[in-house]
């Protein structure tokens, strides 16, 4: 199955991403440079939006829904919304170049801070709904979750 499959590369992919994050020596950036912190940043919102676009047709009706696969694209969404949020401190700090991302980020930093947890508590709250397989109780979750990405797109994301 193509979804599964995906799916399961999306997770591994942020668990790899993770671990190697984790798996260099102690200190306090994981980064030693701003191009790779942009990197790493990108390439982890990017499997947040494709797991996030693939459950978004399934709320709207444009794909059937399958409750495996929304489950698994569900969970990982959950685990990669911690993912992202690193690579905007030590080397990435401050570097718009070759990014969407807004000096507005740093210059409110704690606002910003407080819309990435708000993001990865609806990740966690979306995943759990999916549990039911009631789209009538995934619906609002999803929605909610939607609502924590646009707030952080609308002063800290270039579009």
């Amino acid at each position: 199955m193509k979804i599964k499959n995906i799916a399961t590369f999306t997770l591994a992919f942020g668990v790899a991403l993770s671990a190697l994050q984790f798996s260099a020596p102690a200190q306090a950036d994981p980064f030693t440079n701003a191009e790779d912190a942009v990197k790493y940043r990108q390439s982890a919102l990017s499997l947040v939006r494709a797991n996030f676009a693939h459950m978004s047709g399934m709320v709207r009706g444009e794909i059937e829904y399958d409750a495996e696969a929304f489950q698994e694209r569900a969970n990982a969404l959950k685990h990669l919304s911690h993912i992202p949020f690193d690579a905007f401190s030590g080397a990435g700090y401050n570097v718009t170049e070759n990014s969407d991302a807004l000096p507005a980020i740093w210059e409110n930093w704690d606002d910003f801070s407080e819309k990435a947890e708000a993001f990865k508590s609806a990740a966690y709250e979306l995943a759990t709904a999916a549990e039911s397989e009631n789209m009538r109780t995934i619906r609002p979750r999803f929605m909610a979750t939607a609502r924590t990405c646009q707030q952080c797109h609308e002063g800290y994301r270039a579009d």
